[in-house]
């Protein structure tokens, strides 16, 4: 399993959970104990929340899943400081702060971004890119995932979940 599948396995779950908890929604909207438009405000909240709670489970999977260690910027100065030139550079130019570097062992060489919002960007690696001083080969890889990021807007998919979820619900409406 690589890192991005943990996100898109995540992703599929908060789908499949927010289309079953629109048919009591559906059903109350139906029996007149809410309105249409609080069905609608309630898909959107769970998908908020849905999305709020995202990078709290991805860490909390990359660190039950894949051993990842969540690597201090200061401590990879240390041991790595071409890298951390590297990340540093990258961060200013795409306007990305905080970003928290995490290695796992694996036996792959992909990078994975991931985070809340254009805030709080995560970056794993593998673990041997830290003693790694190729600059060569980790330059175009951090570059694409950093670009990636914040040019990628997971709000977006969970509002469109959002959207299904309340066409299911005023499907489920039309049905009963």
């Amino acid at each position: 399993m690589k890192p991005s599948r943990i996100l898109k396995v995540y992703a599929a779950v908060a789908f499949a959970v927010g289309l079953v908890l629109s048919i009591p929604v559906a059903l109350c909207v139906d029996r007149g104990e809410l309105e249409v438009n609080a069905g609608a405000v309630l898909a959107l909240s769970w998908n908020v929340l849905f999305l709020m709670i995202l990078p709290l489970i991805l860490d909390s999977c990359e660190r039950t899943y894949f051993k990842a260690r969540f690597v201090k910027l200061e401590e990879l100065a240390a041991t790595n400081p071409e890298l951390k030139s590297i990340l540093d550079e990258q961060c200013s130019r795409l306007s990305l702060p905080g970003l928290r570097l995490a290695a796992v062992d694996t036996p792959g060489c992909e990078a994975f971004t991931y985070g809340l919002l254009r805030q709080n960007p995560r970056l794993i690696v593998p673990a041997s890119w830290l003693a790694s001083r190729d600059r060569q080969n980790l330059l175009p890889s951090i570059e694409v995932q950093l670009s990636r990021f914040a040019r990628q807007d997971l709000s977006v998919v969970f509002l469109l979940f959002a959207v299904v979820q309340i066409i299911a619900q005023q499907v489920i409406i039309a049905v009963f």
